[in-house]
C-alpha cells in the first residue's frame, strides 16, 4: 500500500497548492469585489479534479482488492481447521447409523450425515474462493462451454416456464483454459440467474468475439429483480446475503469469480434494481500459432 500512500500525498498536495493560488486570487480582489482568475489556474483547477478522480478510484479499487484478499485468507485458515473436525462427525455419524434399527434415531443420524455433508461441501466452496485448484489449461472452442449450459438448465427453465435464449453464438472461436473450471463457474453464473427470476421470466447467454481479438465474451443476462449498487459491489464476497435481491447465500459467485480470474479471465456484474443483472465474462483467446 506504499502506493497508494505517495499517491494520497500527491493528491494531497495538489489540493494545498491550488487552495493556495485560489486563496491568492482571491486576495487580488477589485474593489467591487470581483476576481479575475486567469486561464493557467482554470486549467490547474481542471488537472488537479482529473488526478484526483483517478487517485480515488484508483484507491477504491485497492481497498477492494484488500478486502477480498482478506476473506480469501480467513476463508483458507477456517476451512483448513474445520474440515477435519467436520469429518469425523461425520464418519462416526455414519458408523453408528450403520448398526441403529429404531426409526427415530436413524432420522436423527440420517440428518446429521446430511447436514454434515452440506458443511462439507460449504468448505470445499471456501477453499475453492480462496485458493483454486491450479487450472490445466487447453485449447477448447467457445461453443463447447455454452452449449452444456442449454442442456443442464433446459428442464428448469420448462418447469419454471423461464425463457431461456442463447444468441450469437460464434463457431470456431477457440479458447486456451481449462474447460472444466470455467464451465463450473459459467453455470454457477446461469445458476444465479435462474434463482434471480420468477415464473414466466428470462434468462439469455450470449457469446461473441472482443472487438480487439484477444478475448472472447460470454453475457448472462437475467430480468430479475436486480441488486443495487452496494448488494452488486458485494455479491462476489462469500455469504453476503442477496435474499432481498432473490439470490440465495452463499458462495456460486465468489467461486465464479475465483474460477476465472484463475484462468486469466474477467467477471464484471452490472444490475439494477427492477431491470435485472449482466454478468459480463472475458475468457483469454488461444493464442493463432498452437
Amino acid at each position: 500500500m506504499k502506493s497508494s500512500s505517495r499517491s494520497a500525498a500527491d493528491a494531497t498536495g495538489d489540493l494545498k497548492e491550488l487552495g493556495a493560488r485560489l486563496e491568492a486570487a482571491a486576495a487580488a480582489a477589485g474593489p467591487d469585489g470581483t476576481t479575475t482568475v486567469d486561464g493557467q489556474l482554470l486549467a490547474a483547477a481542471a488537472l488537479v479534479v482529473e488526478r484526483y478522480e483517478s487517485f480515488a478510484a484508483s484507491f477504491h479499487e485497492r481497498v477492494v482488492e484488500a478486502r477480498l484478499e482478506a476473506l480469501r485468507e480467513l476463508a483458507y485458515g477456517a476451512g483448513h481447521e474445520i474440515n477435519n473436525p467436520l469429518a469425523n462427525i461425520a464418519a462416526r455419524a455414519q458408523a453408528l447409523l450403520l448398526d441403529e434399527r429404531e426409526p427415530e434415531r436413524r432420522r436423527r443420524l440420517a440428518t446429521i450425515v446430511d447436514q454434515a455433508f452440506r458443511a462439507r461441501d460449504m468448505i470445499g466452496g471456501l477453499m475453492v474462493f480462496a485458493r483454486p485448484p491450479r487450472p490445466e489449461p487447453a485449447v477448447t472452442n467457445l461453443e463447447s462451454l455454452v452449449t452444456p449450459l442449454l442442456s443442464t438448465f433446459q428442464a428448469q427453465a420448462e418447469s419454471r416456464r423461464v425463457e431461456l435464449v442463447c444468441r450469437g453464438l460464434p463457431p470456431l472461436i477457440e479458447l486456451r483454459l481449462d474447460a472444466s473450471q470455467v464451465g463450473e463457474a459459467l453455470r454457477l453464473l446461469t445458476l444465479n440467474a435462474f434463482e434471480a427470476v420468477s415464473e414466466g421470466g428470462r434468462v439469455e447467454i450470449a457469446a461473441r468475439q472482443d472487438p480487439t481479438d484477444e478475448h472472447a465474451e460470454i453475457e448472462i443476462v437475467d430480468d430479475g429483480t436486480g441488486m443495487d449498487a452496494e448488494t452488486a459491489e458485494r455479491a462476489c464476497d462469500p455469504f453476503f446475503s442477496g435474499r432481498e435481491a432473490g439470490r440465495g447465500i452463499g458462495l456460486g459467485l465468489p467461486k465464479a469469480l475465483r474460477l476465472i480470474e484463475a484462468n486469466g479471465g474477467r467477471l464484471r456484474i452490472v444490475s439494477r434494481p427492477g431491470h435485472g443483472t449482466r454478468c459480463r465474462v472475458w475468457l483469454p483467446l488461444a493464442p493463432a500459432d498452437h
